[in-house]
């Protein structure tokens, strides 16, 4: 498989200095590069414009005029990968920065794997500046296991549960056997949601140690409390109202199918809650968002929120 097989679609809004450190280091690793701006200022579009019309059409840009969320977007990306006949598609996030022969490892270990026709997704090691982001994967044997595994360079981790959307080198395949990316969640938990989906149709996820990308999850902060200094990700309220949404909508569409999950997200809750009581700003604001999110679970509502 050659690496010009592979179509980069990156979504952006309002980004910062990293998308085009990123654009950069992916323009050497893919055949093509696909950005969908979601409603970025003139200032952006015209930076995207010209990166565009530098690359001689290896990179395309598409343009909506307001935010029509994460998987909208990267909706858009794929249709378009996928009618240039790509047979991979990675897809990107504005503040993800690729490492150096990234792809080529993921693709190395989807030709090397046992199970290479039913490995539809390889995903990299994740990694940021802070040190937040620790080097594991979730993996699955079976309905009752569900666990984090610590890997790094020459491991390829088998029966990985989920992969984060950003990274994630996904076969065309698999988007024409289960699907394209759920628009009505409009920001997180679509991946949590399209793997689910994925293992549900006997698809196999995969990590790969050798591919590696600086990834940033939320807003990093720093606090002091009872004297010790604790540096972490946060969340504005607008993320955790759909974060806390659709996670419940997760659980009820794949939940049983999957019961360990639960007590990983059970996990999850208390640190997120307790996280977010010590040591964040807005706690009220945050918790109301939460509240919410549960509400129109419960209620069945999707897209963005609004108010």
């Amino acid at each position: 498989m050659q690496q010009t097989s592979v179509v980069a679609v990156v979504v952006s809004y309002r980004p910062d200095e990293r998308l085009y450190r990123a654009l950069d280091a992916l323009a050497p690793q893919v055949g093509r590069i696909v950005v969908v701006d979601n409603g970025s200022d003139t200032e952006v579009i015209g930076r995207l414009e010209a990166v565009a019309e530098a690359s001689g059409g290896k990179t395309t840009l598409i343009r909506n005029d307001e935010n029509m969320g994460l998987a909208a977007a990267q909706n858009q990306g794929i249709r378009c990968a996928l009618e240039d006949g790509a047979d991979w598609v990675l897809l990107m996030d504005d503040d993800s920065i690729p490492e150096a022969g990234m792809v080529a490892s993921m693709l190395s270990a989807h030709s090397a794997h046992p199970a290479g026709e039913r490995v539809g997704l390889v995903a990299p090691l994740l990694g940021d500046a802070e040190g937040t982001l620790k080097a594991r994967a979730y993996v699955s044997r079976h309905a009752f296991d569900f666990r984090p595994v610590r890997f790094g360079s020459g491991d390829v981790l088998d029966d990985v549960a989920f992969a984060m959307a950003s990274g994630s080198l996904v076969r065309a395949e698999v988007f024409r056997d289960v699907g394209l990316m759920r628009e009505d969640f409009f920001v997180d938990y679509i991946d949590f949601e399209f793997a689910f989906r994925m293992r549900r149709a006997d698809w196999k996820l995969i990590a790969v140690g050798d591919a590696r990308l600086q990834h940033r999850l939320g807003e990093y902060e720093q606090k002091t409390l009872f004297g010790r200094k604790f540096c972490f990700n946060s969340h504005s309220s607008f993320r955790r109202y759909h974060i806390y949404r659709n996670r419940l909508r997760v659980w009820r569409a794949h939940g049983l199918r999957l019961p360990a999950f639960f007590a990983f997200e059970f996990a999850s809750i208390g640190i997120d809650l307790a996280k977010l009581i010590l040591l964040e700003d807005d706690k009220l604001e945050k918790l109301g968002a939460i509240g919410r999110g549960v509400m129109h679970a419960l209620l069945g509502r999707g897209g963005a929120r609004v108010g």
